[in-house]
């Protein structure tokens, strides 16, 4: 099966966005040198899969986002996302580490009394496991069926359609026009990458609100579009905005009788912005 694709620059953007140094992402891989680390970054070496886990939660990133792999797992790109070496995994189910190399390799299939505890071990139901050691043998096993994809790749899928008809730049490439766009980098191009490839927004960014905010923000300055038309969240984006605005103007958002709805003061603060006269609306 296809390795995880690897790639020290995008790495080196990662731990910087959440400034972590290399000593420190080498203490939490278990590497022996934060040289190790420069090394990866630069390309002179390359970590053994089942690194990539650690490394990705070193950097707080999705492993699918920093390190993409395209197609379905054998046996041993299971073993290695589940965090383990092969004589690791071979100790902790206590069988030979030669056993599991020939079932990887499509030697010998493994015994069926290892199924489920190896299927345990690595985070996977057992149907999974099978279906992975298939593929270790070079048996066609069907793909499982897509998952409808979010809006927000739906949307800009279309938008780099329209943008670039004689073919689309390279993530790499839309990243730096954001960045460019936004003056500062908010997005990284491995990140756009995945959006592309239909993997939620809440995984890209980790969670992040604000962070996940900031990036939709400079790519709809990119294309050129509403930030709306890009957001797969609206409700939430225009309640934090308002939410903003009662901050930095010290008015109360919401009615504190338990009656609910907003405030006659935000309701003339919006007012207030929304008119031609807007730019003369002085903070309270």
């Amino acid at each position: 099966m296809p390795p995880r694709r690897f790639n020290g620059p995008q790495l080196m953007r990662a731990r910087r966005a959440v400034d972590v140094s290399r000593r420190e992402l080498a203490a939490a891989v278990g590497a022996k040198s934060q040289a190790i680390v420069g090394d990866w970054e630069a390309e002179r070496t390359f970590p053994a899969g089942e690194k990539l886990p650690a490394i990705a939660r070193g950097v707080r990133a999705d492993i699918d986002v920093l390190f993409p792999r395209e197609g379905a797992c054998d046996l041993a790109d299971l073993r290695c996302d589940a965090g383990y070496a092969q004589f690791a995994a071979a100790e902790a189910l206590q069988i030979s580490k030669y056993s599991l190399s020939r079932a990887e390799r499509g030697a010998r299939r493994l015994n069926e009394e290892w199924i489920a505890p190896l299927a345990a071990l690595y985070g996977v139901d057992e149907d999974e496991l099978l279906a992975a050691q298939r593929r270790s043998f070079g048996e066609e096993v069907p793909a499982p069926t897509p998952a409808a994809l979010p809006p927000l790749t739906q949307a800009l899928r279309a938008l780099v359609g329209d943008r670039f008809p004689d073919g689309a730049p390279t993530p790499d490439t839309i990243a730096a026009g954001v960045n460019s766009e936004a003056g500062t980098e908010v997005v990284r191009g491995d990140q756009v990458e995945a959006l592309l490839r239909g993997i939620p927004a809440e995984r890209v960014f980790g969670g992040a609100r604000v962070a996940r905010a900031v990036a939709i923000t400079g790519m709809a300055g990119y294309f050129g579009v509403s930030v709306l038309h890009l957001d797969d969240d609206p409700e939430s984006r225009v309640l934090d905005d308002l939410r903003y605005l009662a901050s930095r103007y010290d008015v109360d958002l919401a009615a504190r009788s338990g009656e609910g709805g907003v405030t006659p003061e935000m309701i003339s603060l919006l007012s207030g912005l929304l008119s031609p006269g807007r730019a003369n609306l002085s903070e309270t």
